[in-house]
């Protein structure tokens, strides 16, 4: 397997490389920038050990070339230049609070490129004899039982093994929800030769993700999972998510949150790119993708503002960015933002593609936002479920999941409900640009009936419009995409 080596910038007056040892995996460099004279170059991790002088140039440069949350600042750093302080403020710069040695040996780690993450669904599971008749499946993503039963026994475990990527531990992540005397326990179970190790987390543990601990090792690995379970009363099983550790940097990537719905233990992931730190903000809504990771990460970064990325994978890909938990939580962590870069509303800009623009219009409207970008909406959840039978046979069947996952919250869907509930905004402020398929076969009428709702009541509305079904021209969208931010950025902002 080729390993890629990450490339490590030392900024200071005593190089590390000649008092530590440096792991093979990594490419140190001290003082030195000429490494990113390849213009395809990118640094993994830069380190400033001492306060170091550089001209503003190739401050930007460091920025345009690394990610933020990837600085690390000794705790005793001296900043003593404007262009530094700067520079570590833009790129979230965190503290070294381990031994050296013990952080240099990590890095390959905590540092490494890209992202991954998947569910194991309830149909995943092979329950116990005892219990096989006791289950119901309510959707793809929610088996619910009545346990009875005074001792330790097991639930179910999975049909099939969870692999473990090379170089890579797995945190996991499971939904459920129980009653009070319902007590719940996960095991996983890795095989090396004749040995065999168990990991075992508890209801207690499992209040956070919890790292199922392998050998870090260039070879294949498989782990199998057990729920065990004891008491009385309901439980309620849900997906199993799995990821990539980042060991506490981050979900997906380093600087990655998340949000979690206490009751549901449902999850919401977003980053936060601080930019230049130049308004406006922009957040992006990711749409529907049944991998667990950050969709829009490279296009946003090209921007070079400050940005947000929110993303869904609820169910098997997303649900539409709804729930109360969520409707409340959204926005707080939007306006957290917005108030460490001293921006307003009004320096704010909501965007999505597909399942995205579900969340751009209804907190763009709820927050009255400077402007939504919405490409290919899609805005009646109620249709495109019930329309799917005959319009789109054995394609996004899980619309009809996500329509009982909006009820079972309580919340009654119907085609009219993001509708209502924009037409209860005050939307002077607020221009819409959208851009929709004109033969759209999951929302044939999302454009008519926006426009209809918004050109008496929003600000501005912009429209444009590609020829062919929902997913026919995706590369066409994002071009509009991206051009109708520029444009924003240009002519409102003067970026």
């Amino acid at each position: 397997m080729h390993v890629l080596k990450l490339n490590v910038l030392q900024l200071g007056k005593n190089n590390w490389q000649t008092a530590y040892q440096i792991p093979a995996a990594l490419n140190w460099y001290f003082n030195d920038l000429s490494c990113l004279d390849d213009p395809k170059a990118r640094l993994q991790l830069i380190i400033i050990s001492e306060s170091v002088a550089l001209a503003p140039a190739d401050w930007q440069l460091l920025q345009q070339r690394t990610d933020p949350y990837n600085v690390i600042q000794t705790v005793d750093l001296a900043i003593e230049d404007d262009h530094l302080a700067a520079f570590l403020q833009k790129m979230a710069a965190r503290q070294l609070t381990m031994p050296i040695q013990e952080f240099i040996n990590n890095i390959e780690h905590y540092y490494f490129v890209g992202q991954q993450g998947i569910s194991l669904t309830p149909a995943a599971l092979m329950f116990d004899s005892k219990f096989r008749d006791m289950i119901h499946y309510e959707d793809s993503s929610c088996v619910e039982m009545q346990i009875h039963t005074p001792d330790w026994q097991p639930l179910a475990s999975s049909r099939k093994n969870i692999y473990v990527d090379p170089g890579r531990q797995l945190e996991v992540w499971p939904q459920f929800q129980k009653d009070a005397d319902v007590e719940l326990k996960y095991r996983f179970a890795v095989v090396y030769g004749e040995k065999r190790r168990v990991f075992e987390f508890t209801e207690e543990q499992l209040k956070s993700p919890q790292i199922v601990d392998t050998k870090i090792s260039n070879d294949h690995q498989y782990i199998t999972m057990a729920i065990y379970v004891r008491g009385y009363g309901r439980l309620s099983l849900g997906n199993v998510e799995y990821r990539w550790t980042r060991y506490g940097l981050g979900t997906y990537l380093n600087g990655g949150q998340s949000l979690v719905d206490p009751k549901t233990r449902e999850e919401l992931a977003y980053y936060f790119n601080p930019g230049d730190l130049k308004p406006p903000l922009c957040v992006y809504f990711a749409g529907y993708h049944s991998k667990k990771s950050f969709e829009g990460y490279f296009m946003m970064r090209r921007l070079n503002a400050p940005y947000l990325l929110i993303t869904d994978s609820r169910l098997e890909g997303g649900q539409f960015y709804t729930g109360e938990y969520f409707n409340q939580a959204i926005p707080k962590v939007i306006d957290q933002y917005l108030q460490k870069l001293g921006f307003t509303r009004q320096q704010l800009i909501l965007s999505g593609i597909s399942m995205g623009t579900y969340g751009a219009l209804k907190f763009g409207a709820l927050m009255g936002v400077h402007e939504v970008i919405a490409a290919k909406p899609l805005v009646h959840l109620d249709s495109i479920a019930t329309r799917s039978r005959l319009a789109r046979p054995d394609e996004f069947e899980t619309a009809f999941d996500i329509k009982r996952a909006i009820e079972a919250d309580g919340q009654v869907v119907d085609d009219e409900m993001l509708l209502r509930l924009m037409d209860q905004q005050d939307l002077t402020k607020t221009n819409f640009s959208i851009a929709y398929m004109e033969n759209d076969d999951y929302d044939p009428t999302a454009f008519a009936d926006l426009s209809r709702h918004l050109l008496t009541r929003a600000n501005r509305l912009n429209s444009y419009s590609l020829p062919g079904r929902h997913n026919d021209d995706s590369a066409g969208m994002l071009q509009w995409f991206l051009m109708r931010y520029r444009q924003i950025l240009q002519h409102d902002f003067g970026r």
